[in-house]
């Protein structure tokens, strides 16, 4: 993997790279948006005049069936996808129709930074299961599908797969979380917690947005991978990608920042159900591929090894130094197992 595509990607990854300075890809077009009218969220806000970014690739069927649905990661943003899809890599847009969607409070999506202000406080207590129930009526009002044919998204993407799982288990065939979690492990929401408190505090002292944006570069580096896979790189490469990975966030609102970390912090899809998760992963109908990596310190592995059992899913474990970064690291396995499991 390039180091161009490592730095469009460093919300998520950090890979092996040359030490030398490395100029950023040009940008794509600008998604596509569509209009909701209103949203309701679950906690009885309501988002006004809410907007769906997205991007399409490849064509629909005849029957209209087959559609996979890739919605975003935490602080990313739907082009981060882009080089993940084509032949020969996880998703084939020559069998499928994929949208890649961007999640709520990303700053293309309806979000705190493009609301009004009176409409801002909607996002207070925005949940996964919202950016879910967006994306189902995005689905079936805007793109007028019957059903999708898969779900695939990589850490909060995986989290927004597991809740399409449980919350619409009639509409998908498949689905695929990827270093994802149907609930937040105390290891992640500790480290939640303290990047949440980075950019409350910083707010509360004045520190300007893209300083706080640089030092939650650093906060994601920390913990993306193991110490033993870090360890391994030159200083200069590191100091690079830092470097060009603030560049790319360059002007991002640390408001749509706090509001997906929020989500991501409260996301649990048994809560509906007494916080029993066998009573969610009852619910389940759709054929699950399900990938973690042990060494994940970011996202703990248990929750999704747990509900794998419960669902009797098909599993890839990754052994990798990369942690979190994993399905990047081992690339040479995901990408065929995921694209094997969406052609079944």
């Amino acid at each position: 993997m390039s180091c161009r595509r490592l730095v469009a990607l460093l919300a998520l990854m950090l890979l092996p790279c040359s030490g030398s300075a490395q100029a950023l890809p040009p940008p794509p077009p600008q998604p596509t948006i569509a209009s909701l009218g209103s949203c309701q969220l679950l906690s009885g806000a309501t988002i006004p005049n809410c907007r769906i970014a997205y991007r399409a690739y490849g064509r629909l069927n005849a029957s209209r069936t087959n559609a996979v649905l890739v919605p975003t990661w935490l602080l990313g943003r739907s082009e981060q996808w882009i080089d993940m899809l084509g032949p020969d890599k996880m998703i084939d847009t020559t069998w499928f129709y994929v949208v890649l969607v961007d999640a709520l409070a990303d700053g293309r999506s309806s979000s705190p930074s493009n609301t009004t202000p009176e409409g801002r406080a909607a996002f207070a207590q925005l949940t996964i299961a919202d950016m879910v129930e967006a994306q189902h009526r995005f689905v079936v009002e805007h793109l007028e599908l019957p059903r999708l044919h898969a779900v695939v998204g990589i850490s909060m993407g995986g989290m927004q797969a597991f809740e399409w799982a449980v919350r619409y288990p009639d509409f998908l065939d498949a689905a695929v979380p990827i270093v994802g979690s149907p609930r937040v492990a105390p290891f992640d929401d500790l480290l939640g917690s303290m990047d949440v408190s980075i950019l409350v505090d910083g707010r509360h002292w004045d520190v300007p947005d893209d300083a706080l944006r640089g030092v939650m570069q650093r906060a994601i580096a920390l913990f993306l991978r193991t110490p033993t896979a870090v360890d391994t790189e030159p200083r200069v490469a590191l100091v690079n990608l830092l470097r060009d990975g603030v560049a790319l966030v360059h002007g991002w609102s640390v408001d749509d920042d706090m509001t997906q970390l929020g989500a991501a912090l409260r996301h649990n899809v048994a809560a509906p159900y007494g916080d029993d998760m066998a009573r969610a992963a009852a619910r389940v109908r759709a054929r699950m591929l399900i990938v973690y990596s042990w060494d994940d310190h970011m996202v703990a592995a248990g929750p999704a090894a747990t509900f794998a059992r419960l669902v009797r899913a098909d599993t890839l474990s990754l052994k990798s130094s990369c942690g979190h970064d994993a399905p990047a690291c081992e690339s040479a396995l995901v990408n065929p197992a995921v694209r094997a499991f969406l052609a079944r």
